[in-house]
């Protein structure tokens, strides 16, 4: 009886495992015939895939109340993860609603306030998983210090050295001035934080805490990517919906959910030990 709870969370992987299949096939399907982006069929297909990050946000809030909800760093940390997801998926409603309506797409527009939106809460989450997963002990020692502080310091300047670094202010929109670079910034800073987690705390608890942190680092690190590429062709005005980089956009919540269901697994783990 004492790994029913871990089995059952093991279980519910296969949940977001066979949504993500079926809308593989589905793309696949779009792309071998050559689907138009704005035709109804993918614009159905970019409002669906979003379903999997709904599954992720309520298995972040099922595990948080196992956890102990708000009371524990844990629990906490698995409510800013479910409230990313759901902040990511109102920007892909917007985003859904302005392509039904035959609307170009604005940038900025309100599916921002979802898409930022979700960046603080990603960073929240993974403080509180560094906390919890000793992190701060490990900080101690000077050459985590030294680690801590290159890995995001690197990360962010191979960003600005390779995008940034020629752009062009336009301070009558300073709007877009901040989402140009807190988007990366954000995401360098949570990604940062992430990999800086997993070297401090990958011996602590046993290693239980290591395989979760290794999977919100792709998923954050998939994140990243497809906003950064999704930025970029806005940028151009060539971005539309149903592509290569939406797909991308549905493996990061796919991963997302998975940590979620891995970080929820270790609860079992602990309480069974």
């Amino acid at each position: 009886m004492k790994k029913n709870g871990e089995n059952f969370a093991k279980r519910l992987i296969f949940i977001p495992i066979f949504i993500f299949i079926l809308l593989t096939v589905w793309f696949l399907f779009l792309k071998l015939k050559h689907f138009d982006p704005d035709s109804s069929g993918s614009q159905i297909w970019s409002a669906t895939y979003q379903i999997i990050a709904w599954f992720g946000a309520l298995y972040g809030l099922y595990f948080a109340r196992l956890w102990g909800g708000w009371k524990s760093l844990v629990g906490r940390a698995n409510l800013a993860f479910a409230i990313g997801l759901l902040a990511q998926s109102f920007g892909q409603s917007v985003f859904s609603y302005f392509f039904y309506k035959g609307i170009e797409v604005p940038y900025p527009s309100l599916a921002d306030v979802g898409f930022f939106g979700s960046i603080p809460f990603y960073i929240y989450g993974i403080i509180l998983l560094a906390k919890v997963s000793g992190a701060h002990v490990s900080f101690k020692l000077l050459f985590n210090k030294i680690k801590a502080f290159l890995i995001p310091a690197g990360i962010l300047a191979l960003y600005y050295f390779m995008f940034l670094k020629d752009y062009q202010f336009d301070w009558s929109n300073p709007l877009i001035i901040f989402l140009d670079f807190g988007y990366p910034f954000g995401q360098a800073i949570y990604i940062s934080l992430a990999i800086v987690a997993y070297f401090l705390s990958r011996n602590f608890l046993g290693g239980l805490m290591k395989k979760p942190i290794i999977y919100f680092i792709f998923a954050l690190f998939v994140q990243y990517m497809a906003d950064y590429i999704f930025l970029y062709q806005s940028s151009r005005g060539t971005y539309s919906g149903g592509l290569e980089i939406d797909y991308l956009y549905m493996v990061a919540y796919f991963l997302m959910a998975l940590s979620l269901v891995k970080l929820g697994s270790v609860f079992y783990k602990i309480k069974n030990s």
